[in-house]
């Protein structure tokens, strides 16, 4: 099992009191799977993808990822957790303005002591189809581009757990449909497993099984044997 939630509340504080955003939530991700959470604005669903990247800690409950307790780590041991075990891909791209996309790709493999962190880069950058525009800035590129150097950059360090939150939400249709062609080929390739928070429906159909993040609770919509792809 790679991830484990158990009893897992999150209640923040705020000038009106406070507002519980998670309560006794459990779930379970297994390797190599794909699990889309959806739900109302508000639900949590963001606050939950940051949980399980040791971003927000837990008011109460247990979160485990590749069989560590997150609970237990102080904020730089849940830094190297992140550079190490997880791949986050947001809406907002979250690259570094003055960076090349190169540079972008290659900082994770820099701040984890690869050697080789320029030349892996422009691999990964081969893989998503912008090897030639390794040294634009983020502001030179499309939404597209500057999602699948996003992309790549998620998977540098070949992490077995990508957190994607609405990663197609500033795309247009086309573009949208081509970054997830990318994202699910990827993970597949890798065998990495995927939990993809979204409002899209066609998105959703895409993973394994579909959650809705609701009264602070996870409850199954649908699950569907696994496509071979």
């Amino acid at each position: 099992m790679l991830v484990e939630l158990v009893g897992v509340g999150l209640t923040f504080h705020g000038p009106a009191g406070p507002v519980e955003v998670l309560r006794g939530l459990d779930f379970t991700l297994e390797a190599g799977e794909a699990v889309a959470v959806v739900g109302r604005s508000g639900a949590g669903k963001s606050s939950l993808l940051a949980l399980m990247a040791g971003i927000e800690r837990p008011s109460c409950g247990r979160v485990r990822v590749a069989g560590i307790d997150l609970t237990t780590l102080d904020e730089d041991a849940l830094a190297r957790f992140r550079r190490r075990h997880v791949g986050l891909l947001f809406q907002n791209f979250h690259l570094i303005a003055g960076m090349s996309a190169e540079e972008n790709v290659a900082l994770p493999l820099e701040l984890n002591g690869h050697r080789q962190a320029r030349a892996r880069a422009r691999e990964l950058l081969a893989q998503v189809g912008l090897l030639h525009r390794r040294r634009h800035r983020p502001a030179e590129l499309s939404g597209g581009e500057q999602q699948r150097v996003a992309l790549a950059r998620a998977l540098a360090l070949d992490p077995p757990l990508v957190l994607a939150d609405e990663p197609t939400g500033n795309l247009d249709e086309v573009t949208a449909g081509e970054v997830l062609e990318l994202l699910f080929r990827l993970r597949a390739e890798r065998g990495t497993a995927l939990l993809l928070v979204t409002h899209d429906r066609e998105v959703a159909r895409r993973c394994d099984r579909i959650l809705r993040l609701e009264r602070g609770r996870l409850w199954p919509e649908r699950q569907r044997q696994a496509e071979v792809l």
